[in-house]
Parts: C-alpha cells; structure tokens; sequence
C-alpha cells in the first residue's frame, strides 16, 4: 500500500471540504434534524490543521485549536474516508499543541470515526442531542409552569448553583468551583435584556420554586442546530423534589411551548458522566447528534 502523506491544511482545504461533506450526508441519513449545508469549506475553522494523502487523494483530515490547557476540535475539524489515518493525524497534531488535554466532537452514529479515537485512549464526556417539538401532555405535579419574572432572580441563581454541585460529585469529577452568589445574579439578571433570545420559566407549588428550565433561540447553523430551533439551555429541581414529576413536567411544558410558538426542534446537551441527565433526556425522546470525546494525559 502506498505511504501516507501528511500536508498542513491551509494547503489542501477544498480536498477536506470533500471529506467533511462525506461525512455530514452519512450524519444526515442517521439524523434528519441537522442544518443544511450548502459550504463545507467554510465550515472548517481557520485553525492549525493537517491534511493526510495516499496516492495524492486526501483520506483524512484534523483541525484544532488549543484553547487554555487543552486542544479541541469541532463539529466540522475532522473527516475521513480512510478513519485509521486519523491516528497519524492526531500524532502529528498532539505534538504541536503542547497540552495533555484533548477533546473532539464526533457523529454520534459514526462507528468508524468513533472505534478510532476510543483507540487513542478517549472517552465519551459529553453528548449533544435534538428531538422534535410537539403538543406534549401537561403533567400534573400539584402546582404550575409560568414566565420567570425579576422576582425570580434568586430562585434562579439557587438552581443554578445546583447544577454546579452535581458537577463537582462523582462520578463527573469536573473539578469545577462554583461561582460566586453575587456572580450567578449578574449572568442571570441578563437574561431579561433579551427577551427573544432567552425564556425562563418557573415551576412553583404554592408560591414557593421548585424548579426551572431556559430556552434559548441558539443560532442556527454549524452542523448542528437545524432550522426552526430552540434549544433547552438550562434545567434543575430542588434536590428534595427529585422523582415527584417536576423535572417531567418541566420538560412537558418546554416541548409542548415550543410546538405552539412555531419551532420545530429542541436541542439539548449533557455530560455523559452525570448520571441524572445521561439517564432523563435519553428517556425524553432526545437523540445524540455528536459525542465528545475526552482525553487526559496523565
């Protein structure tokens, strides 16, 4: 077999457009609910990249950027009609970043690519995931579901901090630090400066917060995020309430809001590592688009 041959990227990005295009119509006929993508060239980031041959048909290619202690690569950093030369590109990139920390976000549906990096020693961390809206049933838990107001900044930085601890337990092991309280208002208190961006909303049993969930009209576009879309940014319950239909009724509403207010779609992401979300939005009707996968030189 003819010697692979290893180019920088800036030399060849029409012939990785070519493979990323493959790539994204395998994607596509596993899950319709992806953008549409007319411009594979411009969906590759100006990152240091590499571009491997054989015979002079480009057969893979690797983009990243390192960014604080780790390198990553995107939705559209890499492709291959030939996923085992991926190991030399990563070995080749490995060493120009520097870092010990590497993550890459790959199909969800795409075995190949994914046996290969889970043969450089990665892990899946985090999922990425889409389902459609519909006119879900309400769900009964004895209070309601309406508009977070000002009056509920409080209440929201006190889930969000929730979300923070179950980030820092096992088995997630982020070793993440929560915020400040006076930082956690700050960012939420912004949320109503946009009211066609951002949506909050309130789950309450008599006048008292029991939960939330954000929707957020994240931009379309980037291989991941399809027409007509509105994505579950942010969700928690007391911890008290757990099982007592909060969480189920939160995601109800959400759904079943989106439905009637004209989007088609719902994204959402977790960490694989956090037992309650791995286990809720798969159960939900959420389907993974990309996985990311993780990697930590000791």
């Amino acid at each position: 077999m003819p010697s692979l041959e290893i180019h920088p990227l800036s030399e060849l990005r029409g012939e990785a457009a070519g493979l990323l295009a493959e790539r994204y119509a395998r994607q596509r006929e596993a899950e319709s609910l992806l953008p549409d993508v007319d411009d594979f060239e411009a969906e590759i980031p100006d990152a240091e990249g590499v571009v491997a041959t054989r015979s002079g048909e480009a057969v893979a290619f690797l983009a990243g950027a390192v960014e604080g202690d780790r390198a990553r690569a995107g939705f559209a950093d890499h492709a291959a009609s030939e996923p085992e030369a991926l190991r030399d590109l990563f070995t080749a990139m490995a060493e120009r970043w520097g870092v010990s920390r590497f993550e890459v976000a790959v199909p969800a549906a795409d075995k190949a690519l994914i046996n290969v990096w889970f043969r450089l020693a990665f892990g899946c961390q985090f999922m990425w995931a889409v389902r459609e809206t519909e006119a879900v049933d309400p769900v009964d838990f004895g209070g309601e579901i309406r508009p977070a107001t000002p009056d509920d900044l409080e209440a929201l930085a006190r889930f969000d901090e929730i979300l923070w601890a179950l980030q820092q337990r096992a088995p997630s092991f982020t070793g993440v630090t929560t915020p400040p309280h006076d930082q956690l208002l700050e960012e939420w208190r912004g949320v109503w400066d946009e009211p066609e961006v951002y949506m909050p909303f309130i789950a309450e049993r008599d006048g008292e917060p029991l939960g939330h969930v954000l929707l957020y009209r994240r931009p379309e576009g980037g291989l991941r995020v399809p027409a007509g879309n509105v994505d579950l940014a942010d969700a928690a319950t007391l911890f008290e309430i757990r099982g007592k239909g909060v969480g189920l009724a939160l995601t109800a509403f959400a759904l079943r809001w989106a439905h009637e207010h004209g989007f088609t779609s719902m994204t959402v992401d977790w960490r694989s590592v956090n037992l309650l979300s791995s286990r809720f939005w798969p159960r939900r009707g959420f389907r993974p688009q990309y996985l990311r996968l993780y990697r930590a030189v000791p």
